[in-house]
């Protein structure tokens, strides 16, 4: 057994598929797959079960699962130490983020941290499926940090600090009907066309648990994962949208209507695993943003703007 069958191993197991997993690792799925079968001799147990259409693991395959994350963090972390004691931080990071989100500036803070850390490679994975993939991926393994739509204390088993955050507001075209209104009751939206972001996302799991705690029923006709293109959506008619204040109020395309009865949030944090050791790069990485939140929440006490970004 050596560290290169564990990371494949690894792979494998969190993308559910060989070829994924060679991809991500940079290598030609006939080599994962050899990869694979020769840690499976040397251990004498199957790994996974493989199918046409997916890749499971077995038995063995779950009791090994913990030690191989274990194995590979503690070789990051031996790295990190002899690379410190030269001054130098290498390696990559693998960052979750939501696309087109500017509340916060995360770009940003990248390059303000590229600029630190020129050796250090970041690899950005957009959010297909929303918070809810970036919390699946984060639990993985799949991404070092995420910045992701939540506040704190929503996910027990992650350390999160909010970055920034903005109140959601109905949203209509200027020429809906509803663009005379400036505020409104929740029961008044529910018979509302709606354009909304896809299940998964945050702001729609907040909307959708209110309206069914309330009984309401409302229609989500079409769904989008962009914020950019709910508030085009929106803006060009398609319905109504529950969008946040600070991209609203910053489009003159669009109106805002705000609830009378309900308190929506948008929020940026960021989120790594409770419990798991991050390469160094990566802690400096989140140390990094979790500084900006911290130099936010001190200007808000001191009367600022606290503006992210």
């Amino acid at each position: 057994m050596d560290n290169r069958q564990l990371e494949v191993f690894l792979a494998v197991a969190h993308q559910g598929s060989f070829t994924r997993a060679a991809t991500s690792l940079h290598m030609v799925q006939s080599a994962a797959s050899a990869t694979v079968a020769a840690l499976e001799a040397d251990l004498r147990e199957k790994l996974f079960d493989r199918t046409t259409r997916q890749v499971r693991l077995t038995a063995a395959g779950r009791a090994l699962l913990p030690h191989a994350t274990a194995i590979i963090d503690a070789f990051q972390a031996a790295r990190d130490a002899v690379e410190a004691v030269g001054g130098g931080l290498s390696g990559s990071i693998r960052v979750g983020y939501m696309t087109n989100v500017t509340l916060f500036d995360i770009p940003r803070l990248l390059g303000r941290f590229t600029r630190d850390y020129p050796d250090v490679t970041i690899r950005l994975a957009p959010a297909t499926f929303g918070t809810t993939g970036l919390v699946e991926q984060l639990r993985n393994g799949d991404i070092d940090l995420g910045f992701i739509a939540a506040e704190p204390n929503t996910y027990p088993d992650l350390d999160l600090s909010v970055l920034a955050e903005s109140p959601l507001m109905l949203s209509v075209a200027t020429d809906h009907p509803l663009a005379t209104r400036t505020s409104m009751k929740l029961a008044e939206m529910a018979g509302l066309r709606f354009v909304d972001f896809r299940k998964g996302f945050s702001n729609r799991n907040l909307v959708d648990a209110e309206f069914q705690r309330r009984g309401l029923h409302r229609e989500v006709q079409i769904e989008s994962s962009d914020t950019s293109d709910t508030a085009a959506l929106v803006r060009n008619g398609l319905g109504a949208g529950f969008l946040p204040r600070y991209l609203v109020e910053n489009d003159p395309g669009l109106h805002s209507i705000e609830i009378e009865d309900a308190d929506f949030q948008m929020y940026v944090s960021v989120a790594t695993a409770r419990g798991r050791t991050l390469a160094a790069a990566a802690g400096r990485l989140a140390a990094l943003a979790r500084g900006e939140a911290d130099q936010r929440q001190e200007a808000d006490q001191r009367g600022g703007t606290g503006q992210a970004g």
